[in-house]
């Protein structure tokens, strides 16, 4: 079915990127929100992207005022029942997001595809409140939707094959990098970075190491940026959120160091209160090579952290495996699942996050043996945060090296 009319519910940040990169490709867009502040805030963004294109010289001063026209606000449902396509963005909670696709399944025509960009939320809960659950599929777009390639596309329990294809298909339309991810807690992406991110917290509660170093040896093996800058850029009451969840889906690979929550109960938050991990004039971060200021409010909170909740520390010298193994461990968890297939992790984390090594690729390079071995050695000094995934053990045991080694070719017969 060629998409030619969609809606986006929710007119903030990701639904208004959502939305130009729809009106970008061709399709026309409703974009919807429950207020008219809300919606015009949400045009003013798309016309600041379109700006933004004009001035970089990526398409002509008319080209964007002709894409920008196909972005029509409102405030109801008029006109739903012509869409071929609605990309729910409202608020990350399950019972809007019921309320909402219970309110689509009786407004929008049955051929139309129903998605939400729900960063974690179950798509088979969504699709549940609908009489239509196979028509139902996530499309989580990673944010800013307007620049970042990948998006996650999530079939729930009930979605067809039909859907999913065209979901797909759709971010090929939409010049996006799709990655087709098993429901899970997490999805992929976010599945595997909190894992590192939490062990970041681990690492400097021990006190051998600071928060730049951290970041520094991490961004050396090719990602963009450290967890400290991350969690601070991200929003630590969000990461808080999503780790907690994690930690109750998942149990204790994902044990949440308290770091996290102090911080929130202090309400430094990162860069949108100007202060988190780091210190941010006016909520902006310091730029690439600029020297970070510490935040003050962290060393008392370490202390009290420290005495109140003492941790068992690493034997050896931090090295930035240390962090990046519980990503690996993570990715193999979710492999050994059927949640994804080896050849898009690397994939998904290279347009969802920036690396420009993937953690596969990495864990290649050391071999899995060693891998493996550090993984048994921080499991018996640190916990069961560390526990290996049998898949790699099975991998080490059958003298597998590389992923591609498992690509599968017919037998030969005689």
């Amino acid at each position: 079915m060629k998409i030619q009319r969609a809606a986006v519910i929710g007119a903030g940040a990701m639904g208004s990127g959502i939305a130009q990169v729809l009106s970008q490709a061709g399709i026309e867009v409703l974009l919807k929100d429950v207020s008219q502040e809300f919606v015009e805030r949400g045009l003013s963004n798309i016309k600041r992207m379109y700006d933004s294109r004009v001035k970089k010289e990526v398409m002509t001063q008319s080209e964007a005022d002709y894409r920008f026209a196909m972005v029509k606000g409102t405030t109801s449902y008029d006109g739903f029942n012509e869409v071929d396509l609605v990309i729910e963005a409202a608020l990350e909670q399950i019972a809007v997001k019921l309320e909402i696709f219970a309110e689509l399944d009786k407004i929008c025509p049955p051929q139309a595809i129903l998605a939400t960009n729900t960063s974690a939320l179950s798509i088979s809960e969504i699709a549940a409140s609908t009489k239509r659950p196979e028509r139902v599929v996530g499309m989580h777009f990673f944010n800013p939707a307007q620049t970042m390639k990948l998006v996650e596309v999530i079939p729930g329990i009930k979605t067809s094959v039909e859907i999913t294809e065209q979901a797909v298909a759709l971010c090929r339309e939409l010049n996006k990098i799709a990655v087709k991810v098993e429901e899970c807690p997490g999805f992929l992406v976010n599945r595997l970075l909190f894992p590192y991110m939490n062990e970041a917290q681990y690492v400097l509660q021990e006190g051998n190491v600071s928060m730049e170093e951290v970041d520094q040896a991490v961004v050396g093996l090719g990602l963009p940026m450290g967890p400290f800058a991350l969690f601070d850029m991200t929003g630590i009451d969000v990461c808080a959120h999503v780790n907690d969840f994690l930690y109750n889906q998942y149990g204790p690979r994902f044990q949440p160091n308290k770091l996290l929550n102090l911080l929130v109960s202090k309400r430094q938050l990162g860069q949108k209160t100007g202060a988190g991990f780091f210190l941010h004039q006016k909520g902006k971060p310091a730029g690439k090579d600029e020297p970070k200021e510490i935040n003050p409010e962290l060393t008392k909170l370490l202390n009290e952290l420290t005495k109140s909740s003492p941790q068992p520390k690493s034997s050896g010298q931090f090295d930035a495996y240390r962090v990046l193994l519980p990503m690996f461990n993570e990715a193999l968890y979710a492999i050994q699942e059927g949640v994804v297939k080896p050849a898009d992790v690397d994939v998904a984390m290279k347009w969802g996050c920036g690396m420009t090594k993937g953690i596969l690729a990495l864990a290649e390079e050391k071999g899995f043996a060693w891998c493996l071995s550090q993984l048994d050695q921080y499991q018996s000094e640190l916990g069961e945060r560390f526990r290996p995934s049998w898949y790699l053990r099975k991998l080490v045991a059958a003298g597998v090296k590389s992923f591609t080694e498992l690509e599968r070719t017919p037998a030969a017969v005689s």
